[in-house]
This record gives structure tokens, C-alpha cells and sequence, in this order.
């Protein structure tokens, strides 16, 4: 990840049952601090949401069942109805601000 060149948006779900988010997130974080590119690296984090920030409205799923032959597993995602909710609506902003600002180029965008 230290040799990245381009902007990073890392979503933090605080109640992630899935994965170490918060500790992938500082893994990252530092690796980039110590590359001298902290300024690439840009941390939401939403208490109480569970692994699957989705665009807003989804229902959230604090678990779900995966088929793997010959076993039925039960994946736990985590996340409480309100604050995942929430999480869902302000992420989404944020990615969509995130994307413009990095991802169109200045060009087009005076032609607007």
C-alpha cells in the first residue's frame, strides 16, 4: 500500500463482525504515514454499523447464510438499524464527493 500514488477512502464499520476494519484501517494508515503519504489517505468511521456500508436505504443484514459445498456457513456482519442507517447516508455523500474530487478531471469540469 506504501506505494501508492492516488487518494484512498477507507470505510471503518466500528461494529464489524466480519472483519478488523478498525485495525486494517491503521495498518494502512501508518504504512502510508511512514511512506510520507498520510495526505493520500482519507478514514470514515461509523460506530455501531456493521460490515456492509451500502448505498443508503439498503436493509441492513447482521448476518447471512453462504452455501459452500458440503458446508452451510453463517457469516456475522454486525451493525444496529439506526446507526448503520445513518453510516449508509453520510458515507454515501462522502464516497460520491470523494469520486468527484478525484476522479474527474479539472476539463470537464469547467465545462459544466
Amino acid at each position: 500500500v506504501e506505494n501508492i500514488d492516488c487518494p484512498l477512502l477507507f470505510i471503518v464499520s466500528e461494529d464489524d463482525l466480519s472483519c478488523a476494519s478498525e485495525e486494517n484501517a491503521d495498518l494502512i494508515e501508518e504504512a502510508l504515514t511512514a511512506a510520507g503519504k498520510s495526505h493520500l489517505f482519507t478514514r470514515l468511521s461509523y460506530p455501531g454499523a456493521g460490515h456492509l456500508i451500502e448505498p443508503p436505504y439498503t436493509p441492513n443484514s447482521r448476518a447471512s447464510l453462504w452455501s459452500t459445498k458440503p458446508k452451510k456457513l453463517i457469516t456475522r456482519w454486525g451493525g444496529h438499524p439506526g446507526p448503520h442507517a445513518a453510516a449508509q447516508e453520510d458515507s454515501w455523500a462522502k464516497i460520491l464527493d470523494f469520486m468527484e474530487l478525484n476522479l474527474r478531471s479539472k476539463k470537464k469540469k469547467k465545462k459544466f
